[in-house]
């Protein structure tokens, strides 16, 4: 487990203070560019003489050149506001990969950010996605989006608790852009519905009332993944009443199972003439399986380090499915880039014949990206999210109290093949004040703040969404709600 953070600490920078502080450090930081790029020449042609011819690393390749923008690029944009990230960081969690046990708490302290080039200019955002439905419905085409880490922390439970555990205040800021899309799918982290006598809880075992889904559903959520280091938070009679009550609201679901008959099955869901098929995996449980005498726990969540990438696959093809969507929660804790387990599995999955790769775990927004692969003599595009951040908890150290809605259209193209296009995300900010912790969209309210917010909390939504478009460049469209 990692140290909980000091909530005393100051954690707070304006968007000022941001750009005083870029502006103090563009010298510095020009010069260390020029210097990088003429160590990146140098070192790029002795490896060049001495490397035998072959391809890079495609998930490398993706995660550098959405990330991190060449040195050169950095010299010649240097006078853009964008904030520098080195200046405003905590203390790093000793966040290692287990594949069964350990895997780290959700309220520990965010870690240190890498200096990370800031992106060369901010993209320009948009108020609302044109649709690229198109006129021939001979075509087939599906707006998705989806969110990050659903948390119902004790904060949230608390504030709930006095409404008579009524969640919807909790969501009702971000209601909109939930239900703009054709389907919308997010990560449940944590248990659903009452285990026995023990009470509602947070950290470190999250259990949640059957009622918190209510709003998730009326706002226009329809699917959950349920793969995650918390679903055997109440053991195997937790993840039958999760699976249950999910059921029960009427919610898409993987990556949770009450047999192992379920969990060998498939999951297809028609959306828009589309049949998508879903996979979920997480990297720990962190230890609950060997915490109490429910051994068959451990049987009813998809372990990635266990999982037969390809044989998932070609069950959901041979079942039907034509587009297959990925939910690995993978990775370290609190760090803003994919450590090596990432990009390995994300390879894998890609080449197993994934079409798409949803990551969720680190509680911190990481990049986006498509990785170029061969599947069957087919070239392919495979859209790649490492992390969305969280997308609902009481977290407010840096970089945890913010994450993303990604926003993307699946395509049919002439002779069966599908394309994922206009791919977008609108940042999105925890807002936590007396009585109640809402989600909202960030963007929408960067020139007017809602009602009540006061000033340290606005001036945080606002370095928020600088943020979180550092981190994602502008290869992608930048909504603001």
């Amino acid at each position: 487990m990692q140290n909980r953070p000091n909530p005393n600490a100051p954690r707070r920078m304006t968007r000022q203070q941001y750009e005083a502080l870029m502006r103090q450090r563009r010298q510095n930081r020009i010069a260390i560019a020029i210097i990088a790029a003429i160590g990146v020449l140098i070192v790029t042609g002795v490896v060049l003489i001495l490397k035998p011819k072959g391809s890079p690393d495609a998930v490398t390749a993706m995660v550098e050149a959405t990330a991190t923008p060449v040195a050169s690029q950095a010299v010649e944009n240097s006078g853009g506001n964008v904030p520098d990230l080195a200046a405003m960081t905590d203390t790093e969690p000793s966040a290692q990969e287990s594949d069964l046990s350990g895997g780290g708490d959700d309220e520990g302290d965010a870690a240190i950010a890498t200096e990370v080039t800031p992106v060369p200019e901010l993209p320009t955002a948009i108020d609302h996605v044109v649709s690229t439905r198109r006129p021939d419905s001979s075509l087939r085409s599906v707006r998705m989006r989806a969110v990050g880490d659903i948390m119902f922390c004790q904060t949230q439970l608390v504030y709930a608790k006095d409404s008579g555990y009524d969640f919807h205040n909790q969501f009702e800021m971000i209601a909109d852009q939930l239900a703009d899309a054709d389907f919308t799918m997010g990560n449940m982290e944590g248990t659903i519905g009452k285990y026995k006598k023990s009470q509602y809880s947070g950290y470190p075992q999250f259990n949640a009332p059957d009622v918190a889904l209510a709003p998730l559903k009326d706002y226009g959520i329809d699917f959950l993944t349920l793969a995650n280091n918390h679903m055997l938070d109440r053991w195997s009679g937790g993840v039958e009443n999760t699976v249950n009550n999910v059921e029960k609201y009427g919610f898409v679901h993987v990556g949770a199972y009450r047999t192992k008959a379920e969990k060998a099955g498939t999951v297809i869901c028609e959306v828009g003439g589309i049949k998508f098929g879903f996979m979920a995996y997480t990297h720990t449980t962190n230890s609950m399986e060997n915490r109490g005498v429910d051994k068959e726990a451990v049987d009813l969540v998809p372990y990635i380090s266990k999982a037969d990438f390809k044989g998932d696959v070609k069950k959901l093809r041979d079942a039907g499915a034509e587009v297959i969507i990925a939910w690995p929660h993978w990775g370290a804790e609190y760090v803003r880039e994919p450590d090596s387990n990432q990009k390995k599995y994300a390879k894998q999955l890609a080449e197993a014949g994934v079409d798409i790769i949803i990551g969720s775990h680190a509680h911190e927004v990481q990049p986006m990206g498509f990785q170029s692969v061969t599947v069957d003599g087919v070239d392919k595009q495979v859209l790649t999210m490492f992390c969305m951040g969280n997308f609902i908890s009481d977290h407010v150290v840096q970089y945890t109290d913010n994450g993303l809605i990604l926003d993307f259209t699946v395509n049919e193209q002439p002779g069966g093949k599908f394309t994922v296009d206009n791919v977008g995300y609108i940042p999105t900010y925890t807002w936590k004040q007396d009585g109640a912790v809402k989600v909202l969209p960030s963007g929408r309210y960067l020139e007017n703040r809602p009602t009540g917010m006061d000033d340290e909390n606005y001036n945080r939504m606002v370095a928020s969404y600088y943020e979180i478009v550092e981190v994602m460049g502008n290869q992608f469209q930048l909504i603001n709600g």
